[in-house]
């Protein structure tokens, strides 16, 4: 193939990129394999160089910085030939260069290269050397997965002080495809742990939790992500400061939204209000005393009697103004009598004198349920029944409250 041949084809294929301001995510370093075609000059094979060769080579790039890589690679090809004395022909060559990203897309970046190397030429006849070489090629390098790259290149190699041929040197040009493994971490500008390649976030902050797009993760959903959150529980809505902690803006540990006094400080409380003051209690009032019992003196009556005497009613009448001071204290109304007659004739005559003097009470306003009336005959005598004034004293009415 001609020289002229060549130059022509890499430079149509130099106009093909566009420049964009995003540049696909290469490896920092990486090493690959190399498989493609090659075509010989004519002054190598004869009339067979527009016939294409297996090549086969290895590959190592590092990265310099955004528009600049440099590599080396090593590519060998056998090439079937028909010129006298030469016959087929195996070609190593051995190269060392620069890439320049010339116009860099957002999965792949075109590439222009040139190097300088070696070219190694054994044939089957008497033309065998070594020689130095310039090379020049253009080609892309895709992304692939989180770390490795496609790529393809078209190259032409030009030996040079070839004295064997007829020519000065050689142009032999070689189309190659290759994939390449990305040596150490894949790149990871923001530091989440999800390379560039594949975050779809790419400017977390740093400390933030992500998914596995990388993006940011807000488990309660409050603005602030996860790992930057702390208070990351925070119920939906509640509105929250820059570390994600619900506003408390009287300070007083209460946040705003359980605090019904949000601007008035109340630590320590329950809802966030000051305890309100003590309303002055009434003195409580003073209840009357209630003694254990009342005998209603001069409350007497006559043998074999529950009448009341004339003389009973304004004793009866005190009684019952009394009892209305006692409030509400149930009281009882206890009927005895002395011991003439006998136990059960006593214990009847004791209940009709009990319930007499009930009734009176009840008719001067003391309320019926607060009263009840028992009879014990003489079975709780107060005085000796062997004499008159005694058995007088034992006929009597008490009343008892009922606590």
């Amino acid at each position: 193939m001609k020289r002229t041949h060549a130059a022509w084809l890499l430079a149509g294929l130099a106009t093909l990129g566009g420049a964009t301001a995003q540049a696909a995510e290469m490896p920092e370093r990486d090493l690959g394999l190399l498989l493609g075609g090659g075509w010989a000059d004519e002054d190598l094979v004869g009339g067979k160089d527009d016939e294409v060769n297996p090549l086969f080579g290895l590959r190592y790039g590092q990265r310099l910085n955004d528009d600049f890589n440099v590599f080396g690679d090593l590519v060998y090809g056998a090439y079937d030939g028909n010129r006298a004395g030469v016959g087929d022909a195996d070609v190593t060559t051995l190269r060392g260069g620069l890439e320049w990203l010339f116009s860099r897309q957002q999965k792949y970046n075109w590439f222009l290269s040139g190097g300088l190397g070696l070219m190694n030429v054994d044939t089957d006849g008497a033309v065998d050397f070594t020689r130095p070489m310039a090379s020049l090629g253009v080609g892309q390098a895709w992304e692939v997965g989180a770390n490795d790259a496609f790529r393809w290149e078209v190259r032409a190699d030009q030996s040079f002080g070839n004295d064997t041929l007829p020519n000065a040197g050689l142009t032999n040009l070689q189309a190659l495809l290759g994939y390449s493994w990305g040596l150490g971490a894949p790149l990871d500008s923001d530091g989440d742990g999800v390379a560039n390649r594949l975050d779809q976030c790419p400017n977390t902050p740093k400390g933030a939790r992500v998914d596995t797009r990388g993006c940011p993760l807000d488990s309660d959903g409050d603005g602030v992500f996860d790992g930057l959150d702390r208070c990351p529980n925070t119920p939906a809505g509640v509105r929250v400061n820059a570390d994600g902690c619900p506003l408390d803006t009287d300070g007083d540990g209460i946040p705003d939204y359980l605090d019904k006094c949000p601007t008035v400080p109340a630590p320590g409380t329950a809802d966030g209000c000051p305890p309100k003051a003590a309303e002055p209690q009434p003195a409580p009032v003073a209840e009357p005393s209630v003694p254990r019992k009342l005998t209603l003196e001069g409350v007497n009556f006559d043998n074999d009697s529950a009448r009341l005497r004339p003389e009973s009613i304004a004793i009866l009448d005190n009684a019952a103004a009394t009892l209305k001071e006692w409030g509400e204290v149930k009281v009882e109304v206890a009927g005895h009598t002395d011991s003439v007659s006998s136990d059960a004739y006593n214990r009847k005559l004791s209940q009709r004198r009990a319930e007499a003097v009930r009734a009176y009470l009840i008719r001067k306003g003391v309320a019926a349920e607060r009263l009840t009336a028992k009879g014990y005959g003489e079975a709780s005598p107060v005085a000796d029944n062997k004499t008159a004034e005694g058995r007088f004293k034992n006929r009597r009415v008490e009343l008892i409250p009922q606590q």
